[in-house]
This record gives C-alpha cells, structure tokens and sequence, in this order.
C-alpha cells in the first residue's frame, strides 16, 4: 500500500479526522455525574457526590476516565483487601478511549480501542452539547435538550455528565 492510500484508508476510519461539533476539541474535568429526574432534581449520584474524572477530545481521538472520589473503607473480614479493591474497582472506576467522530448535532461516535472493561462494546454512541465552558455529555440526545430533562419520562432517570473546559 502507497503512504497516501495508507492516509486514506486512517482517514476512512476515523483516525486523524478531527472531532466536529460544537468547540468540543480539548481538555475537560469531571463536576458531576446525575441521574436527573423528570422535574430536573438529582434522583441518585451513581458514582457519589464528588466524581473524579476528565474527557479530552482531541484529533479525532477521545479518551474518557470517570471514577468516584470519595475513599473507600476496606474492613477487615473474609476476603483480603487487595480481593475488596479489585471489587470495588469494577464498580466504582471506567475509562475507555478510541477514535471518534462527532457530527454538527452533537452526537458522538467512539469506537473504542482501550476500555477498563474489557468486552466493552463498539462502538459507543454518546450526546454532547457545549454551553460556554461546560460540556454536558451522556448516552442520550436529551442531553441536547435545554433543560435535558424536559423530555424525561415520569419515574425515569436520565444520566448526564458535567465537565468543565480546562485551560
């Protein structure tokens, strides 16, 4: 194969191809991670109330890591500490990263090459929207919604992301 029909063939992929969307290119740091209820109120903090994490979006590429951040207490029982670690690892930690691609709508296509689990599915479709410095991102379009709530189905919980841009 010729250099350029290697090129094209990376491009044809998604490599190299630069994320699109709404100024999304960049560094972004995790400040919440809820589960909205259909009036807007946070009905849980899947991963507590001080998530750690960070996305960055960058040349067509997206590496994303979320954990939660609060300290957990191993206690002294049946199972080692270290067997309590890798459990709550599994739990409380995800990372996944791969080329994407992003449309002008916001919708975000990563196929995944790195994932912290490994028969993590590709590819993986997620919704994004940029107001001002904040990224809201989450695996629906009603993310995209002003407010993203608005069109949540009574008793249903909508997961959203919020990240702030990092300079």
């Amino acid at each position: 194969m010729t250099r350029s029909g290697f090129i094209v063939l990376l491009v044809g992929l998604g490599i190299g191809q630069p994320a699109l969307g709404q100024g999304m290119e960049g560094r972004w740091k995790l400040m919440a991670a809820e589960d909205l209820r259909a009036d807007g109120t946070v009905g849980r903090y899947n991963w507590g109330p001080s998530p750690v994490g960070s996305i960055v979006i960058e040349n067509g590429f997206c590496f994303f890591q979320m954990m939660a951040g609060e300290v957990p207490a191993f206690p002294k029982g049946e199972t080692t500490t270290v067997e309590q670690m890798k459990a709550k690892l599994s739990s409380s930690y995800l990372a996944y990263s791969g080329p994407c691609t992003i449309d002008q709508t916001g919708k975000m296509t990563i196929t995944i090459a790195a994932a912290s689990v490994p028969d993590y599915a590709s590819p993986q479709i997620r919704h994004a929207r940029v107001s001002g410095d904040t990224l809201f991102f989450g695996p629906t379009d009603r993310v995209l919604a002003s407010p993203p709530w608005a069109s949540v189905p009574e008793g249903q919980l909508i997961r959203r992301l919020r990240l702030e841009r990092v300079r």
